[in-house]
């Protein structure tokens, strides 16, 4: 049973995403060694003084280490922006979803919804303390459910100088959202990492992974999600 959703937007229909066995829902409401030189002459005994010791300098911070990162690249090939390299996120049009494909999985975040999840369709190992009527973000997972609360807002990862990168390489727009500058996914277009991808529409946004063999659709009125 497939549920149509839409976008925040009022904007127009499209063809169903999502087919097969899928879950819908409608709406429900070191230091390094330190060296000394010789550090006096012969002492009273006739043997050698001990060089003075220095002290050891502290141990560098995660912070001050730049994280390497892999080759980077964008190719356009019709409606399909494919990124080559480390993760992707974008936001739609609108700013209410914010998507990442990371690897074989994919995570989209609504800011605003107007429904509240199944319980029944939360990540279990992932949820913690997150209850149905917090989580706000589907991923793309082999596991029976979909449904989660990340720790930080998925807008910032789509910033155009974090996950957002791809954009000025795509001459794609920017939008501000939440203080942030996001990359924009504009409607129509496909974001592919791997063999993952994100489709943006007016309707919502259908995130798929060949790898997991799994799919989803989120928008801000209903959701689904099932095998692809």
């Amino acid at each position: 049973m497939l549920v149509a959703g839409c976008d925040d937007d009022a904007g127009g229909g499209g063809d169903d995403p999502a087919s097969g066995d899928g879950q819908t829902s409608t709406p429900t409401g070191g230091g390094g060694d330190t060296g000394g030189g010789d550090a006096g002459g012969d002492g009273a005994d006739g043997t050698a003084d001990a060089p003075a010791a220095e002290p050891a300098p502290p141990p560098t911070a995660p912070a001050d280490i730049e994280p390497e990162r892999g080759e980077r690249s964008v190719s356009e090939d019709g409606s399909t922006i494919t990124v080559q390299g480390d993760r992707a996120a974008f936001v739609t049009p609108t700013g209410n979803l914010a998507c990442v494909l990371n690897g074989p999985s994919a995570s989209c975040q609504l800011l605003d919804m107007a429904y509240s999840p199944n319980p029944d369709h939360l990540v279990e190992d992932a949820v913690g303390e997150c209850a149905a009527d917090a989580a706000d973000t589907m991923v793309l997972t082999d596991a029976g459910g979909v449904w989660t609360c990340p720790p930080e807002t998925l807008t910032r990862t789509a910033a155009a100088t974090e996950g957002g990168w791809w954009a000025e390489a795509a001459g794609a727009p920017t939008t501000g959202v939440e203080d942030t500058d996001a990359a924009v996914l504009e409607y129509g277009l496909t974001l592919r990492v791997g063999d993952t991808t994100c489709l943006s529409s007016e309707d919502g946004v259908t995130c798929r992974s060949g790898d997991l063999g799994r799919q989803f659709f989120i928008s801000r009125n209903a959701y689904r999600f099932g095998a692809s």
